[in-house]
């Protein structure tokens, strides 16, 4: 009983912490995993057919750069508890831990300071402009 306040919110927060390393066996994450995908499948349709650089794209690329790490994490999460030995199970989740936080970063600096996830991807099937063009 002479658990302090703050015992008590490091014990939580420590709890909290190891459900995100082991993403693929915490309690409700296949529900995440589940409207991750429920996400991505509705926000591919309106990326595509939303203009370019419009209301519905911008929205689109934000639940895309929340969605395509949320899944990632939790499914390499099971391939890392299907094919490794137990004792690299740990510094491959927390490997797996930093890619799933750079790869939001990343998606999240794209949207907000680039032209978006959906513009960049759409610009792989744009001609380039000619050199001449450009000058």
């Amino acid at each position: 009983q002479g658990v302090t306040f703050l015992q008590q919110n490091k014990s939580l927060a420590a709890e909290k912490m190891q459900r995100v390393i082991n993403a693929d066996s915490a309690k409700g994450a296949m529900k995440v995993h589940e409207y991750a995908n429920y996400a991505l499948a509705g926000a591919t349709p309106v990326a595509l057919l939303g203009s370019k650089g419009g209301l519905l794209t911008k929205g689109a690329d934000m639940v895309f750069a929340f969605a395509i790490p949320t899944h990632m994490h939790i499914t390499m999460n099971t391939i890392i508890s299907d094919y490794l030995p137990k004792v690299a199970r740990g510094p491959a989740r927390v490997g797996l831990l930093g890619a799933s936080a750079i790869t939001y970063l990343g998606l999240m600096k794209l949207n907000l300071a680039g032209p978006g996830i959906t513009d960049s991807i759409r610009g792989l099937w744009r001609r380039s402009e000619p050199a001449a063009a450009k000058k």
